[in-house]
């Protein structure tokens, strides 16, 4: 499968990364992902590396979620 950085860059814009560490962040969350697709059959602990996986990944919605506030915020009080 391949893997376009540009079509997931927006998701995490809110977060103000340069982009060599936005490269970095989706390259990262790629690997989890096809790490986790490759173990739903073979591994009996996937439902545990999927509760892992699943909290990063809400983690870092919540995180670009707060850097949007945060964003909006410093804007409107230009």
């Amino acid at each position: 499968m391949t893997f376009d950085l540009e079509r997931y860059r927006a998701h995490i814009a809110p977060l103000n990364l340069t982009t060599e560490q936005e490269d970095e962040l989706l390259r990262d969350l790629w690997t989890i992902t096809e790490a986790l697709v490759d173990e739903t059959i073979t591994s009996p602990t996937y439902p545990l590396k999927l509760a892992i996986a699943c909290k990063a990944f809400d983690s870092l919605e919540e995180a670009i979620a707060v850097e949007s506030k945060s964003i909006t915020k410093v804007e409107e009080d230009l």
